[in-house]
């Protein structure tokens, strides 16, 4: 199964923000009733808030989805935004681990998740006052530039992405989330902790854990902008930015990520790439 997608709209580069702005708010208009994928990224949060403003709370349903592949910080960001907002949400556990062909970690493994996912939500929401609602989600034009084998599944469940629609990208996201005075504007981008694991291999619980807590070391440590790549016993560092801080706090840095395990820790000399690019360039 070829992991491509096809999306058929065509982006205007050249539109002014204010216009791609009011054509969001006329999709979600158009669609009347929407449950939102919330992550706890600034994508899915500015989203979630227009949908809100646009369409009012009583039309509007926030869905998670809580697994031990996401970050535990970003479902307390979720958590933190929901209570500052007082509306309807759904919490889904999921649990990726059950399937197979997600812990062989193959290049497609998006695809499966966002499938079974998507799949899983709907079923849910049929069950209730939203049966009837469009499901939406956050990616964006910028998302096109990596490899993104979710994408398709997306497209299969005509689960709508009402920001890729207009051609708004990942700095226009972050522009309007400051205008609108979101608390996230400014934060990093945090995916599924998977995607720290190169493609083939397994994924595991242990590796998901270890993954999060080394992360979470060099958080401590004042580091933001970076990805931790577990590679079996090597904690490989990305960075763009941050390249004198870890060179300054490495022996703490190393201290910490030995604890969890790791035999050597490294600094990658080509910095952060998403791991998608990485596997296209083989």
């Amino acid at each position: 199964m070829p992991p491509s997608s096809k999306d058929t709209f065509k982006p205007v580069s050249k539109v002014p923000l204010r216009e791609k702005i009011k054509r969001v708010k006329e999709l979600l208009t158009d669609y009347g009733k929407v449950v939102c994928a919330v992550s706890g990224g600034v994508d899915s949060t500015l989203l979630w808030y227009l949908a809100l403003k646009t369409l009012g709370k009583d039309r509007v349903l926030g869905a998670t989805f809580v697994s031990n592949t996401y970050p535990l910080s970003e479902l307390k960001e979720v958590l933190k935004l929901k209570g500052q907002s007082q509306t309807k949400h759904l919490f889904l556990l999921t649990n990726e681990l059950r399937d197979r062909r997600f812990i062989k970690n193959p290049p497609e493994r998006c695809y499966f998740c966002k499938k079974d996912a998507y799949s899983f939500l709907r079923r849910v929401i049929e069950r209730t006052d939203f049966s009837d609602a469009v499901i939406i989600e956050g990616t964006n034009l910028s998302d096109l530039a990596d490899f993104r084998p979710g994408r398709k599944a997306l497209l299969e469940l005509k689960i709508k992405s009402p920001f890729l629609e207009v051609g708004i990208k990942k700095d226009e996201i972050r522009l309007l989330a400051k205008r609108f005075n979101l608390p996230n504007f400014a934060k990093p981008s945090n995916p599924c902790l998977a995607s720290r694991i190169p493609f083939f291999q397994k994924i595991t619980e242990k590796e998901l854990s270890k993954v999060e807590k080394g992360e979470a070391v060099l958080r401590r440590i004042g580091l933001n902008f970076f990805r931790l790549r577990s590679e079996g016993k090597i904690a490989r560092i990305e960075t763009l930015t941050e390249w004198d801080e870890v060179l300054k706090k490495r022996d703490d840095i190393v201290k910490g990520l030995k604890r969890l395990g790791y035999r050597y820790v490294t600094l990658d000399l080509e910095g952060y790439r998403p791991m998608g690019k990485q596997w296209k360039r083989r």
